[in-house]
């Protein structure tokens, strides 16, 4: 459902406990990690001062007297000196490098790869971790670090190469939360668009009737998820509800609510003027597995409950609407 509802906005909370399990890195994880260090990069990377010992023919810094006493005769022109460097050589840097190289050598999306190339030339001269778990015990987190914290969660997926379950577990890591009646619904409408005969236009979230006027304005606007329509022309109003339904409870109305049909009542007079045939569709599950009877609000407007199979990618289509709306074409499911 994710992979078929790319556009859908994700939110980032707060830091979670979360199980991981062990895969293959996804593109989403990638770019994400590599869209962190963009703008960890644009803020400056932390550089520290590493003391450096070493021989030269030249003074540097300060010399280690007890080195160069100990200097045979033919080297005593070699000076044992001890100074210190301003590099980005440490070891939150390190773990970003090897997280990035590890994603240039792995992603297959254009946009993705494009950057991580480009960063891999902005951290060349840092070296790659060779300790991975001694360097992340390391990784400060103090103010001067603050910056840093963003990216982490996402170079701990990359390294370990562990994704996230929307499951409590003992990892700290990121939540993504995603409104399922919106990916449900924009799942649905990519559905319906490949299998919809090519006579039939499927419209979403129109938005052209109101519940009422009001000194000649529109007020309380009404957008059904989908419209399917022929020749510019209404002959079907569907909407989604992420919901669990259970055909064999009747005495709770088999957890339908009344407000959703007041909403298709309101749809069924404005965008069929009170005559055809409107659906809510539910996810399929084992105590909601055909459609049921309709629900008659006049003679002529009728309302449709029916189950959408996530697993066949298939609406539960009532028969009387494949004999009167979609006849003689064949529709699948």
């Amino acid at each position: 459902m994710l992979e078929t509802a790319l556009d859908l906005p994700t939110r980032t909370t707060d830091k979670t406990d979360i199980q991981t399990y062990r895969h293959s890195l996804l593109e989403w994880v990638m770019k994400e990690f590599v869209l962190a260090l963009d703008h960890l990069l644009k803020r400056g990377l932390r550089f520290d001062y590493r003391r450096v010992e070493e021989e030269q023919r030249y003074l540097r810094g300060r010399l280690d007297m007890n080195k160069q006493l100990r200097q045979p005769p033919g080297r005593a022109h070699i000076f044992n000196i001890r100074h210190d460097l301003f590099l980005a050589d440490r070891p939150e840097n390190r773990l970003l490098k090897s997280a990035l190289m590890r994603i240039c050598g792995l992603t297959q999306e254009a946009d993705t790869w494009r950057l991580s190339h480009e960063l891999a030339g902005l951290v060349a001269e840092i070296p790659d971790s060779q300790n991975i778990a001694a360097d992340f015990r390391q990784w400060r987190s103090d103010r001067l670090m603050a910056h840093y914290q963003p990216v982490r969660p996402w170079c701990e997926l990359v390294l370990d190469q562990h994704m996230p379950l929307a499951m409590r577990g003992k990892t700290h890591g990121i939540s993504l939360l995603f409104p399922m009646e919106k990916l449900f619904e924009r799942y649905v409408e990519v559905k319906l668009r490949q299998r919809l005969p090519a006579q039939y236009t499927l419209k979403a979230q129109a938005a052209s009737r109101s519940l009422c006027t009001h000194q000649g304005k529109n007020l309380f606007q009404l957008r059904p998820d989908l419209l399917i329509q022929h020749h510019k022309e209404t002959v079907l109003v569907l909407d989604t509800k992420w919901k669990l339904l259970s055909a064999a409870d009747s005495e709770n109305k088999y957890g339908l609510s009344q407000g959703d049909f007041y909403q298709m009542f309101a749809y069924g007079h404005n965008y069929l003027p009170g005559e055809g045939d409107m659906i809510l569709t539910y996810p399929k599950t084992g105590n909601f597995s055909e459609t049921m009877q309709p629900f008659e609000f006049s003679e002529k407007l009728r309302l449709w409950v029916t189950p959408f199979d996530l697993e066949k990618d298939e609406m539960h289509w009532p028969n009387d609407i494949k004999a009167s709306v979609f006849a003689p074409l064949r529709l699948a499911g």
